[in-house]
């Protein structure tokens, strides 16, 4: 576990990385065909860089958050399911 938390915190400093990446390509690239170099590909890739930023970043913070979130959810459900006895056992009396 302890080989985790460092791996998890790269995986977060990376997918900013990618993510200001992303943002330099897109603003630097436009979607123009000036200079006879087609610079639409760059502003597509900018795009797909954009978006794998967001999903390594995010995936980083659940994954470092996922034990947390994992007893949230199961409480949450918990609650649910036990609201949901309370009213069938409402509805038979």
């Amino acid at each position: 576990m302890s080989i985790l938390k460092p791996m998890t915190i790269v995986l977060i400093i990376s997918g900013i990385l990618v993510l200001i990446a992303g943002i330099i390509m897109v603003q630097t690239g436009f979607a123009t065909f000036e200079d006879t170099e087609p610079r639409v590909g760059l502003y597509v890739g900018g795009i797909f860089t954009i978006i794998g930023g967001v999903f390594l970043t995010v995936g980083g913070i659940i994954y470092l958050n996922f034990d947390g979130l994992k007893k949230k959810f199961l409480r949450t459900a918990g609650k649910v399911a036990d609201a949901y006895e309370e009213e069938r056992k409402q509805e038979k009396v």
